[in-house]
């Protein structure tokens, strides 16, 4: 396992980087939506694993929505999107024929799904049409896979006192910490070989917001599991397990960067 996750990392990260480097925007959409794809399947094997395959096609379909949505530089069409998913997916709802908390509960559940995969996953959409956004892009990924890695090791060896023992009984509060210190060693590594335009107390700042909200990322999606009653959200990456597991820390650290970096300007 720990072997599998290295050859994984090792072999997508170069990929990955020169991609986002050089792709053009309406090819990194593409990325996004089958990332989309990817994360909303694996979401609903754990929170709706009854859905039929033919609305499950149709709420993936919707999901493409908000980060199409989000790419064109018309503000409403967020909004649109939004509307048109959840127009849909009520009229879903009043057709079934089950009882109504259930109705309820399934359209609540699509609609989390569309928050937590979609929505939070196009925040890369607009960070990528930030100046200078593909290296914002590489900034976050880069902060929030140190404080990955470190949460890992310094769990493993020194972890002792259970961070949220109800929800994850393997993380640790060693380890916890240990991803924020990771991230921001990551945030602050990457500032000064790559991105100097970023003063030293921005890259403090973001290294910190992006670990704890890496950790809150992790802890969300081990709540989903833990409500499945599964130990990964999928197999799709050797070590790793599901696409879910791999990207739920980037999943909340990519909207408070790309916030931040608007708030400041977007650093060329």
């Amino acid at each position: 396992m720990h072997r599998q996750r290295w050859v994984s990392g090792l072999i997508i990260a170069p990929a990955l980087i020169l991609f986002i480097l050089y792709a053009p925007p309406w090819l990194f959409l593409l990325l996004i939506f089958l990332l989309t794809f990817l994360g909303l399947r694996e979401f609903y094997a754990l929170s709706l694993p009854g859905l039929s395959p033919k609305k499950k096609n149709l709420a993936l379909l919707l999901g493409f929505l908000i980060p199409l949505s989000l790419y064109s530089p018309e503000p409403r069409c967020f909004l649109g999107g939004l509307l048109t998913a959840f127009f849909s997916l009520s009229l879903l709802a009043l057709g079934e024929q089950d009882d109504f908390p259930s109705r309820v509960d399934r359209v609540s559940r699509h609609l989390l799904g569309f928050i937590y995969v979609p929505f939070l996953l196009a925040h890369f959409v607009l960070m990528h049409q930030l100046v200078g956004g593909r290296v914002w892009i590489l900034f976050t990924l880069v902060a929030v896979y140190f404080g990955d890695t470190t949460a890992f090791y310094i769990g493993r060896a020194w972890g002792r006192r259970k961070l949220a023992p109800a929800i994850s009984p393997r993380k640790t509060l060693e380890g916890g910490l240990g991803a924020v210190g990771g991230s921001v060693a990551g945030a602050l590594f990457y500032q000064l070989l790559f991105f100097p335009q970023l003063p030293f107390f921005h890259a403090l700042i973001l290294g910190l917001g992006v670990g704890v909200g890496g950790q809150v990322g992790d802890l969300f999606e081990s709540l989903l599991k833990r409500s499945a009653q599964v130990k990964d959200s999928g197999s799709l990456i050797p070590g790793h397990g599901g696409l879910l597991d791999r990207i739920d820390s980037v999943l909340f650290a990519g909207p408070l960067v790309y916030y931040y970096a608007w708030a400041i300007g977007n650093l060329k």
